[in-house]
């Protein structure tokens, strides 16, 4: 019996910590992003990518990504926000997500990032660029 009430404690302390985390992580993306009206996918491409030439299923492929590997709603996204200042925090949710991401990325559009590049990617239009960049190269005649 004292088995069953050591495994319910725990699975209860398990359950609380998660739920303080998750809401803690909500905390941090809220306070962030507080003010900024959400944007449409089209809206975002249009309002900072097109003007650099950056294609519409490059930026909505990369958001799409960083959605899902991020577990969160970003289209209150901007082009300057940067992983390593005002989103670091996701970082302390999921420890592995940013080479997820890298990951991610290298296989949608079959392209590789090496570590020194992802490294030097910090912001949202720095993956964008990167991952364009990248394209623009593959595609290039040699």
């Amino acid at each position: 019996m004292s088995y069953l009430i050591f495994i319910v404690t725990a699975a209860l302390l398990i359950a609380v910590t998660n739920y303080l985390r998750y809401k803690r992580r909500m905390n941090q993306i809220e306070a962030v992003f507080a003010g900024r009206i959400p944007l449409e996918p089209l809206e975002f491409y249009l309002r900072y990518f097109k003007g650099k030439g950056i294609p519409f299923y490059v930026v909505d492929g990369i958001c799409s990504i960083l959605e899902e590997h991020l577990s969160a709603d970003l289209s209150r996204l901007r082009e300057d926000d940067d992983f390593s200042k005002n989103l670091s925090f996701f970082w302390d949710f999921d420890s592995m997500a940013d080479r997820e991401i890298v990951c991610a990325l290298e296989n949608k559009f079959g392209i590789k990032i090496s570590e020194e590049e992802a490294e030097k990617t910090h912001t949202v239009a720095d993956i964008m660029d990167l991952v364009n960049s990248k394209l623009e190269e593959q595609n290039s005649p040699k």
